[in-house]
């Protein structure tokens, strides 16, 4: 065992590129608001209106996380 890869990839929890993730998840948040106001002006999907926001939420609140880590690694650093 002792493959160290899956925790120091770009998207493992020892991201060595946390500023390009959470760019990533703007991003991905960015396309769920978008995705949201189109369900919501054609009128279908109310429930699916509600879920898409709510995983946009979740996206901005871990890119938002993100940055505050690459921010303090700088400092550290």
């Amino acid at each position: 065992m002792g493959d160290d890869r899956l925790s120091t990839g770009i998207f493992g929890l020892r991201s060595r590129e946390p500023r390009k993730v959470a760019v990533l998840r703007i991003g991905i948040g960015v396309y769920l608001v978008i995705l949201t106001v189109v369900l919501a002006a054609a009128g279908v999907g109310d429930v699916w209106a509600w879920v898409t926001g709510v995983f946009a939420v979740i996206h901005f609140v871990l890119a938002y996380r993100l940055f505050r880590i690459a921010e303090r690694r700088l400092v550290e650093s």
